[in-house]
């Protein structure tokens, strides 16, 4: 059976198989030899499945110092998200005072929701008069025309964003420029002003992929000179009250590519910025919304991109002389909106979730997934629905904390594992307890052993919880073989774990994301 269709090997792992009973009509000796004919074959063919399972179920063992210190502390924000500013072209259709869509923005958190992208660069506020004729962008299609959003519009977001608990950023447009180039702040001084008067608390940033600009609006801001723009911005917001308030940046893309535009882009700007920004930011998606296809979503070489990208950018910092940890402001599986029926399926799970493990591994400090809403992949549908992805967020959210644990791996490609301590809250008593999570990407039954973690109580328990689906391109999910879905009131379902003793291998089903909790884990790093 194909696993690009269906995922159902293995998904019985955990279950008792019930009592089979065999009817029969014929005679009853001839039935005695057929049964032991059909029993014969039965062993042999068993004795051949159970070698050929065993060439793929072998125990790999995994180790992680219980004595180790923290490899990193991110953010309690480290899983963000987006809701891009082109949804603002029409506030009408953007959900931000229905309550459903504040109750699945409020499970999300504490996040920061950007509220940025390529659009932000076109934003007016508060202006009657701006340019009417629609622009279109080359580059993906989308609408690059100056529009307004006026005094309401920008309260309703920010009332969006305290009601769901979270912390807004907000990208300020760096195209509105002087005759001598030098940034107008007009426009920035009149959204900063009203913001402040109506006494709300948020973060900022200015413009949008400026390395791109050329490309999109056929334009240009160098790097020295956004560096100088971003100061101004700095002293603006020092000066009217913001002064506590996260200002990041650039925000490049092209990231690791041919000519490493984006790299170069923030070098420049990070040796000529004066430590205005408080974060390195950059965007990061590993393919083409236009042209990828289900394969890449399970490809191994599309998961390593990541890694070469953080190091570049690692590189390009400390070749600035400076030392700022950097996010990713903007990411997903794939760009222009992403790749229809597959960045809003089961399938993308396996990039979101190991990225997210690998960018804690190296200490970016969040992660900004486009989007919360709108577009191929995003994490709420439509039709208020929360797709794979957003349960798989949920689930990081209650299992994985902000205490980032070096966990040496096993050496599979196909088998992408990261530990963390857990949230307090998901302890089952006093003491700490461990996650380990990750991804199978093969499609049979993985087995692990977990070593180096002591344990307060012998009969100290292992939760597994397993995510899975039945098609890997499907809108629904599981856990460990229940579907997830809300309650009615729009409360969260319990998760169900498989209990496991610690002593046990645990199997990681084909396809699947992982979540294992090790309770009662003498791990002295996550008592801090």
């Amino acid at each position: 059976m194909s696993y690009f269709i269906t995922n159902e090997q293995g998904k019985n792992e955990y279950r008792k198989f019930g009592k089979l009973r065999l009817q029969s009509t014929i005679h009853p000796a001839f039935s005695l030899t057929l049964l032991g004919f059909c029993m014969l074959v039965l062993i042999l063919l068993a004795w051949n499945f159970n070698n050929m399972i065993n060439q793929n179920i072998d125990n790999h063992i995994l180790h992680l110092y219980s004595r180790q210190s923290l490899l990193h502390i991110v953010s309690d924000k480290f899983l963000s998200f987006g809701l891009d500013t082109s949804l603002l072209r029409d506030m009408k259709s953007l959900p931000i005072k229905d309550s459903k869509f504040i109750n699945l923005a409020r499970l999300l958190g504490p996040a920061y929701v950007r509220v940025g992208g390529t659009s932000a660069d076109c934003l007016y506020f508060n202006q009657t008069k701006i340019v009417s004729e629609k622009v279109i962008n080359p580059i993906d299609g989308q609408d690059i025309s100056n529009f307004t959003i006026n005094e309401t519009d920008f309260e309703n977001l920010y009332n969006f964003a305290t009601e769901s608990k979270l912390r807004m950023i907000f990208d300020l447009n760096v195209l509105i420029r002087n005759v001598n180039d030098s940034w107008n702040d007009v426009n920035a001084k009149n959204i900063i002003s009203f913001a402040k008067n109506k006494g709300m608390t948020l973060d900022w940033q200015l413009g949008n992929e400026p390395n791109s600009f050329r490309h999109v609006f056929n334009r240009n801001v160098n790097a020295t000179q956004l560096a100088h723009d971003y100061c101004h911005l700095r002293e603006l917001l020092d000066e009217m009250g913001y002064n506590k308030s996260l200002l990041v940046g650039p925000e490049v893309n092209h990231v690791e590519d041919t000519i490493h535009m984006g790299e170069q882009y923030a070098k420049t700007f990070l040796e000529n910025d004066k430590n205005s920004v408080n974060y390195v930011t950059w965007h990061q998606y590993y393919l083409d919304g236009r042209e990828a296809q289900l394969t890449d979503f399970i490809n191994i070489s599309t998961f390593n991109y990541l890694p070469k990208q953080i190091k570049s950018m690692q590189k390009a910092i400390i070749s600035s002389g400076g030392l700022i940890p950097m996010w990713l402001s903007e990411t997903s599986t794939a760009y222009g909106g992403g790749a229809p029926n597959l960045s809003d399926r089961f399938v993308a799970g396996f990039l979101w979730l190991d990225k997210l493990g690998y960018s804690a591994s190296t200490g970016v400090n969040v992660v900004t997934r486009q989007s919360l809403f709108g577009g191929d992949y995003a994490m709420i549908g439509s039709d208020l629905i929360p797709n794979p992805d957003w349960w798989v967020s949920v689930v990081y959210k209650k299992f994985v904390s902000e205490k980032v644990l070096e966990l040496l791996p096993i050496p599979l490609e196909y088998v992408r594992l990261y530990a963390h301590c857990t949230p307090k809250k998901a302890w089952t008593g006093r003491f700490p307890a461990i996650t380990i999570y990750g991804i199978n990407l093969a499609n049979f039954p993985i087995r692990t052993t977990i070593q180096g973690i002591p344990v307060f109580h012998r009969n100290a328990k292992v939760y597994l919880y397993a995510l899975t689906s039945d098609k890997l391109q499907s809108r629904t999910i599981k856990m460990n073989g229940e579907l997830l879905k809300l309650e009615s009131n729009g409360n969260l379902p319990p998760f169900r774990p498989i209990v496991l003793e610690s002593i046990e291998q645990i199997t990681l089903p084909p396809y699947s994301m992982i979540f294992i909790i090790i309770h009662n884990a003498n791990v002295p790093a996550c008592y801090t």
